[in-house]
């Protein structure tokens, strides 16, 4: 016989030991036999049913049983009771875990528990006492909110009342599957309920643009790992695909300790509800409590404590701040939390992390190193190297680049491939806008085509000379095309900065405090990665707040002001627009640098820069020229085939001509 059926019918023997003939329950008897087995009892006498046909019941009620022998190993029964023996519960606690594992596993077992409450004859508790032949007031007792069973999370409340025909409570699908599993010892159940996370690709190197906070985590995690400390909580958070859960392995196995994930996913694999997630989480702090070798990883940390997606006709899930404080603050088992944005969870929360760090995408050498290693392993050997070339302009995050080259793997494709899919991957996680490079520009530095009141050269080798990078400030202004960003990019190499470029329309956001974020965020984000930091357009950010016509003018201005003078790094703001700037910038910056247009005895140089016909004498003749616009005559001559002298200087008189200010002929020319 199958312990499903065993089970249902042992609980309908006891009951009927307990109810007369008379009773709703002896009623309710024959038809569970039936539903049970293939036996037909005798008929219900209409008029006081009798103490002869009930006799007659139970007999066969005895028969279809069997004796204890009859029925298959009973799992759930001997897995209760060593999961008891592990957490503590007493004889009566681990019956009832098991009555709730099997009304959760067993359809016979459930249909015979919801018809026995529907008699309203019996209760739950009533109900349960049978099933684990003990008394009614110990089951009641065993059931309170501040019992083991519930403060362990191995039963849930479902959030339901309690009422005679109810069941309010319930147990993991993960708990239940693991309960009808055969397992050796309580090893492998842990090793059923929590498996260890597969081990990481990534290695501890790749991290190192986390500074001193991935050192911090571990040092943290080490002693609380030796000493047992509770309420260990470490949050990693930041944009999808950064590698939060893959530092989280790499930091476990850096301990040599074994990560486990909490709350992924049901026993069917089914998205778990909040209070199943939790619950987990409780369980695991119980069961792992007394290890010196487990951290707990849990992902995507505001599904639990921010605010929930609400449906309609559905019932909104709420987590007891309560209960969420007194986990995180109780828990036995170091934590690792991650989530994508801090501002979905709640601060009540987020205050009781022990320790924080923001996870960005790499930088610089480790992410060109990042993107070698992931080539070699998806990438055939000759695209391996057109590929990592990329990461020089591209600071996707590391999750998007690897299903990239995956891609390519599968489609036996190469480096088109690679960034067309890398493309979609960034279009698609920037909300539909395809991410501009890492550079809007990369027009080369000439330094013969300066014309600055500056010294460039001496200024780069006394910058160059420096053991650290200074805290210095620039503003470049001048004409559009007089290489101020060129210069901005120039210097950050003889630096040995990476550069992280903004333009206006990178920051400007159409909701009030948004613009602010983003310069916020700009200036993190270039401290984090040790980056030189260019703001084109600034006169955009830094406008004359006397001329401001909105107080969210006057604040997007105060807040560049305000990290201007705090960021420790070097950086830069070009503008074409000096004279609109706000008079407090005067101060701001350690130097104000003019780019002016070509001197006479520079358009020759400019002109063998990017022609190959000999230099014309009326070339000399033109004015208020930039070095931007020899290089934009020479795309305009490539894409008309033409290469000859007067074809070249008509274009140039014409960019000259259209200088702003400049005085234009009236009527068409020739």
């Amino acid at each position: 016989m199958t312990t499903e059926k065993y089970l249902a019918l042992e609980l309908v023997a006891a009951l009927a030991d307990r109810f007369g003939p008379g009773s709703k329950v002896a009623k309710e008897v024959p038809g569970w036999i039936e539903y049970l087995t293939d036996v037909e009892c005798p008929e219900r006498p209409r008029n006081r049913p009798g103490a002869a046909w009930w006799g007659r019941v139970r007999g066969m009620l005895e028969d279809v049983r069997g004796g204890d022998d009859a029925c298959e190993e009973n799992l759930v029964r001997i897995n209760a009771a060593r999961l008891g023996q592990h957490f503590g519960l007493t004889g009566v606690e681990a019956r009832i875990l098991e009555f709730f594992a099997s009304y959760h596993s067993f359809d016979m077992f459930e249909h015979v528990v919801d018809r026995a409450l529907q008699t309203q004859d019996v209760t739950l508790p009533f109900l349960i006492a049978q099933f684990a032949g003990t008394d009614y007031t110990a089951v009641r007792a065993a059931l309170r909110p501040d019992g083991r069973l519930r403060t362990s999370g191995l039963l849930q409340n479902d959030g339901r009342r309690w009422s005679r025909q109810t069941i309010p409570y319930t147990v993991s699908d993960r708990l239940a599957g693991a309960l009808r599993t055969n397992f050796g010892d309580i090893e492998e159940l842990v090793a059923l309920l929590f498996p260890p996370a597969p081990p990481p690709e990534a290695e501890w190197g790749d991290f190192t643009g986390m500074g001193d906070n991935a050192e911090i985590m571990r040092k943290l995690l080490q002693k609380a790992l030796a000493e047992g400390t509770p309420g260990v909580n470490i949050l990693l958070y930041g944009p999808p695909g950064t590698g939060k859960t893959e530092f989280c392995k790499v930091l476990a196995r850096e301990l040599g300790a074994s990560l486990r994930a909490v709350g992924e996913a049901d026993d069917s694999g089914e998205e778990p509800s909040r209070g199943e997630r939790l619950a987990e989480l409780g369980i695991a702090g119980r069961m792992l409590a007394s290890r010196r070798d487990t951290v707990l990883l849990l992902d995507e940390m505001e599904d639990l404590f921010g605010g929930a997606v609400s449906f309609p006709f559905s019932r909104p899930q709420h987590t007891s701040k309560v209960f969420a404080n007194r986990l995180l603050e109780t828990n036995p088992v170091p934590t690792l939390w991650t989530t994508n944005s801090v501002e979905a969870c709640d601060p009540a929360f987020l205050r009781r992390m022990t320790f924080s760090a923001e996870m960005r995408p790499p930088a610089g050498p480790i992410r060109k190193r990042i993107w070698q290693r992931l080539a070699d392993r998806h990438v055939q050997t000759e695209d391996a190297a057109a590929i990592t070339a990329l990461a020089e302009v591209h600071d996707h995050a590391p999750a998007l680049v690897a299903d990239a080259m995956r891609v390519v793997r599968a489609c036996c494709g190469g480096i088109v491939t690679f960034e067309q899919v890398l493309g979609a991957s960034a279009k698609l996680t920037n909300g539909g806008v395809a991410p501009p490079p890492r550079h809007h520009s990369e027009a080369s530095w000439v330094p013969a085509l300066a014309n600055t009141d500056t010294n460039l050269t001496l200024l780069e080798a006394r910058l160059d000379a420096t053991p650290k990078p200074l805290r210095l400030s620039f503003c470049l202004d001048g004409p559009a095309g007089t290489g101020k960003s060129a210069w901005a990019r120039h210097l950050a190499r003889q630096l040995g900065l990476p550069v992280i470029e903004k333009r206006a329309s990178d920051l400007l956001s159409m909701w009030v405090g948004g613009t602010e974020k983003a310069i916020a965020r700009a200036f993190a984000d270039a401290r984090a990665e040790g980056a030189l930091l260019i703001f084109d357009e600034a006169d955009s950010l830094l406008a004359d707040r006397r001329n401001a016509a909105h107080q969210w003018e006057v604040s997007q201005v105060n807040e560049m002001l305000t990290w201007m003078e705090s960021h420790p790094l070097p950086f830069v703001c070009t503008t074409n627009l000096v004279e609109n700037l706000d008079p407090a910038t005067q101060r701001r910056f350690t130097f104000r640098i003019r780019f002016d247009w070509l001197r006479p005895d520079q358009l020759a140089v400019a002109w063998r820069a990017h022609f190959k016909p000999p230099v014309p004498e009326e070339l000399t003749a033109l004015d208020r020229l930039a070095p931007g616009d020899f290089a934009n005559v020479a795309r305009r001559m490539r894409a008309l085939g033409q290469n000859d002298a007067p074809s070249i200087l008509v274009e140039l008189r014409r960019e000259s001509e259209a200088k702003e200010g400049k005085a234009r002929p009236i009527g068409f020319g020739r």
